[in-house]
């Protein structure tokens, strides 16, 4: 790799955000990338200017003030990466009938596209793909739970929330489904690090509809 190039681990130390978040703005397009494989790699003088960008526009909350501020619905979606402290990002492949039982366990709040359907949005979700917020309990236990494969590429996004912010990020079950469901701020955060413009259409509606 040329010594111009960085690995997403070493972009996300640059930026001070997650790998994760590095391969989602690589993706979407908001960074360039080159891949090898399995593997992104991004321009040394890209992270450099966005460091600059990210320098001007506030650091970010802390996970306790993120919750606060989505639980008020008061976020601000063309600067997601202030709220990047939500939840640490992991992603995971498993299989549909332990993401499944996953969803509706306690200590689980089901994000991204399904939570987005099922507030009204009209998104069509795609199988074995999920964003889940959990505990840092419950993932601790998450081997155990489920046959989770650790896997930067694969389709289920798990945040976990430390154990003394949990309280802020509780949800009712919504009628009917058994399952709890992340406030509609978090949902639209979430699906603005897709690269989908439909899924940022429905988060701009989801903080529209905030009551």
């Amino acid at each position: 790799m040329g010594s111009d190039l960085l690995s997403l681990a070493d972009a996300s130390a640059l930026l001070g955000v997650s790998s994760e978040r590095v391969r989602q703005l690589v993706v979407a397009g908001d960074l360039p990338g080159v891949r090898f494989g399995n593997a992104w790699a991004v321009p040394r003088d890209s992270i450099d200017a966005r460091r600059q960008v990210s320098n001007r526009r506030g650091r970010p909350l802390s996970a306790r003030r993120v919750w606060e501020q989505i639980a008020l619905g008061d976020v601000d979606l063309s600067n997601v990466s202030r709220y990047r402290n939500r939840g640490e990002v992991r992603r995971h492949e498993m299989s549909a009938t332990d993401l499944d039982y996953l969803c509706g366990r306690g200590g689980v709040l089901v994000s991204g596209v399904a939570a987005a359907v099922e507030f009204g949005e009209l998104l069509q979700p795609v199988a074995g793909e999920a964003d889940l917020y959990v505990s840092a309990e419950i993932y601790e236990q998450l081997g155990a739970l489920v046959a989770a494969v650790p896997d930067q590429l694969g389709g289920v996004a798990i945040r976990s929330i430390p154990v003394d912010v949990w309280a802020s990020a509780i949800a009712q079950p919504r009628s009917g489904t058994g399952r709890a469901y992340a406030p509609r701020a978090a949902v639209a955060l979430d699906l603005m690090e897709s690269g989908d413009p439909r899924h940022w259409v429905a988060a701009e509606n989801l903080i529209a509809a905030h009551v």
